[in-house]
């Protein structure tokens, strides 16, 4: 039977004691926000890149979007990916800190970023 765990994360209690989503560290799963977001359309695929971003930046490492997306690969935009960043930051995707510095000379407007995951996950 596929049941879901107090974070959202669904699983099978036929084959697993605890949930494996929480077992890696997965943020939780909860809709999200906006006028253009439709439950029906986009609901897998923010929540398939939220938890790849998180993935990629939970070991507190800075990176640019660039860099971000790099490791990600194709079909994640840097856009896409700067707003997963500000979603981790909401309480319901974990509540975590993002924090934002300047890389390089200041004319040339690069920011890099770094996850300081919250303490719920420490």
């Amino acid at each position: 039977m596929v049941v879901k765990c107090d974070k959202g994360h669904p699983y099978s209690d036929s084959i697993h004691q605890e949930c494996p989503a929480c077992e890696r560290g997965d943020p939780p799963v909860k809709d999200f926000d906006g006028n253009t977001y439709n439950r029906n359309h986009d609901l897998k695929r923010l929540t398939g890149q939220n938890k790849r971003v998180f993935h990629c930046m939970k070991d507190g490492s800075w990176r640019t979007l660039s860099e971000i997306e790099e490791v990600l690969g194709v079909g994640h935009s840097q856009a896409g990916i700067s707003a997963r960043l500000r979603d981790l930051r909401k309480e319901k995707f974990g509540g975590h800190t993002v924090e934002r510095r300047r890389r390089g000379s200041a004319d040339k407007g690069l920011h890099e970023y770094r996850l300081i995951l919250s303490e719920t996950l420490q």
